[in-house]
């Protein structure tokens, strides 16, 4: 919290109370010095309180509950010590019991600021490792999601790139058919690639294009039937 924002808040308030416990001691009869121990010891005490309500108000990184649980501390040492002071000032409690009220607020509060600052590390490591757990589990997904993607992208690759060469081995069988028509042998092989074309294998695979170069760039019969052959 800035010092602009505090100000009417928490310090102008506070300097009310200074100002109204001055003028309560200044008309008492005593001004010896151990009379004003306790309203000093008070100022030192309430100021270092509201000037940790202060910066841990202003803390953003604190988490909220700790924050709200620090403060309502700061605020309870703060009106223990402030009502003691004001019956020390009115003379219901001793200077001694004022004293020792003041200051065990302090002491009571510095204590449980340290219990509630190790309770504040201890929720920020687990919020820390909830978040890294999320990333990673996001992270995960997106790492399942691209694999999915590419798989998918892939095997639609090899879908269309199967049915590119059924096509090119029907188109080359059917002229075939006609180029070898005395050929029985060749006609019998061609007849039975034709049976398993649309089922084998073979033809999902980058290979079955260079079989089928080969047997464009062949004239001679006696090849194309070796060739034919090795079509399974």
């Amino acid at each position: 919290m800035r010092l602009k924002t505090a100000l009417p808040i928490l310090w102008l308030p506070l300097i009310g109370v200074w100002s109204f416990l001055l003028s309560v001691q200044l008309n008492k009869t005593s001004t010896e010095l151990e009379s004003i121990v306790p309203l000093i010891s008070y100022i030192l005490v309430s100021f270092l309180l509201v000037l940790q309500l202060q910066l841990v108000i202003g803390n953003k990184r604190e988490v909220a509950i700790v924050k709200l649980g620090t403060a309502n501390v700061l605020l309870t040492c703060l009106v223990v010590a402030t009502t003691s002071i004001l019956l020390n000032l009115f003379n219901a409690i001793q200077n001694e019991l004022s004293v020792g009220i003041v200051v065990s607020s302090l002491i009571v509060n510095t204590i449980l600021a340290e219990i509630f600052s190790a309770s504040s590390k201890q929720v920020i490591k687990q919020k820390d490792k909830l978040v890294k757990k999320k990333e990673a589990w996001v992270q995960t997904n997106r790492e399942i999601e691209e694999k999915q993607i590419n798989a998918s992208e892939e095997k639609a690759r090899k879908r269309n790139s199967s049915l590119r060469y059924r096509q090119e081995w029907k188109k080359y069988l059917k002229q075939a058919s006609i180029d070898y028509l005395d050929n029985k042998e060749i006609i019998e092989e061609i007849t039975r690639i034709k049976e398993i074309v649309e089922f084998s294998s073979y033809f999902r695979e980058s290979s079955c294009m260079l079989m089928l170069s080969k047997l464009q760039s062949s004239l001679d019969p006696d090849q194309v039937i070796i060739i034919l052959a090795e079509v399974k």
